[in-house]
């Protein structure tokens, strides 16, 4: 059996196994009832949301644009890092992935602001 075969037959297991419905079921059928169920689905991570840590609270009170300003500033920062690292002269190899987390933290809260979630 070739590895590609066995990688197929492995996710079809997975599949299987993990299969849930991401609808939960109501009565009534149709698009409008599947529609109102993914409503309160959202609703209810709403409200299971966590409160925001202390590096996202100084970010979240921004205006859209002072985020975009943030971000050019902190991919900066990101390119210095690895280029400071390439050459052997960065010393906190952990300040990577904390400059990546806090790109990720600005993208999250500008696509918040921009749904209007």
């Amino acid at each position: 059996m070739s590895a590609v075969k066995r990688k197929v037959r492995r996710l079809e297991r997975f599949r299987a196994k993990v299969k849930t419905k991401t609808v939960p079921e109501l009565p009534g059928k149709g698009k409008r009832d599947a529609l109102a169920a993914r409503k309160v689905n959202i609703e209810t991570a709403l409200a299971r949301k966590k409160v925001s840590g202390k590096a996202m609270q100084g970010l979240e009170s921004l205006a859209l644009e002072e985020l975009k300003t943030r971000l050019d500033e902190a991919r900066k920062e990101l390119f210095n890092l690895r280029f400071r690292h390439a050459t052997g002269q960065l010393e906190s190899v952990a300040s990577l992935s904390s400059a990546r987390k806090t790109i990720a933290r600005i993208l999250t809260l500008i696509t918040q602001k921009e749904v209007g979630a």
